[in-house]
């Protein structure tokens, strides 16, 4: 039985990607609105790319590489731009060079897709929120009202998010392992303004800019980048 990855073009100009044993079904489905999630609220979608694998996993492990891609490179996928698809992959890889040894994280998809559903929804406001998880995996990505006065180029967590996911976590739930918050504009890094408010308490931030996702840790010295992947949890 063959499987496949696939990328629909979303009317919010957003990727969405998957896998599936039945490409054609699933397809149908989507565009009914039938499987709820990402896709429903965001249709007409398109098919712009698929491939076809043997194995389940491979489709899987297809699947969670491509949701980890910048949006640059999901289009050179798309439009066959191997050349470009090529030198983007080698830009990342010099990239993730440059970060410190052995920091990464782990992100579930449900999660790093809430992330981006967030960013969308809140255009041309930040979106903001919060990131929690266990061990060193994050497993949900907790939207939260931006309550800053001025949120199309500033955000403020709601307070009581805040103290409601402490205690939660203070019982037994899901620990605070950082925030995520969107750029409207600009760069998936951090901000002046991030900067200045960073409390360097070692939290992970998430900042979406677009379909880009970058993850920071906040530690004594100031943010630096953390590689990461994507997981199905």
């Amino acid at each position: 039985m063959p499987f496949y990855t696939y990328m629909l073009h979303c009317s919010d100009g957003s990727y969405y990607t998957g896998h599936t044993d039945d490409l054609e079904q699933r397809i149908s489905q989507h565009h009914a609105g039938n499987l709820g999630g990402y896709t429903k609220s965001r249709r007409p979608v398109r098919l712009v790319w698929s491939q076809e694998f043997g194995e389940r996993y491979e489709a899987l492990r297809a699947e969670r590489q491509i949701k980890g891609w910048s949006r640059a490179k999901k289009e050179a996928l798309i439009d066959r731009r191997w050349d470009e698809l090529s030198r983007l992959a080698r830009s990342q890889s010099q990239f993730t060079l440059r970060q410190a040894q052995g920091e990464r994280v782990s992100i579930v998809a449900d999660a790093f897709e809430a992330m981006q559903s967030a960013a969308q929804t809140a255009h041309p406001r930040e979106a903001c929120g919060l990131l929690l998880g266990e061990g060193d995996c994050i497993t949900a990505a907790l939207k939260t009202r931006n309550v800053h006065p001025s949120p199309e180029t500033h955000f403020e967590i709601d307070p009581q998010a805040l103290i409601d996911a402490y205690r939660s976590e203070r019982e037994g739930g899901l620990r605070v392992m950082g925030y995520f918050h969107s750029h409207p504009t600009g760069s998936p890094s951090p901000s002046e303004t991030d900067k200045a408010m960073a409390a360097h308490d070692g939290k992970i931030w998430a900042i979406v800019a677009d379909d880009d996702v970058m993850f920071w840790a906040d530690d004594k010295d100031g943010f630096h980048a953390l590689s990461y992947d994507v997981g199905s949890g």
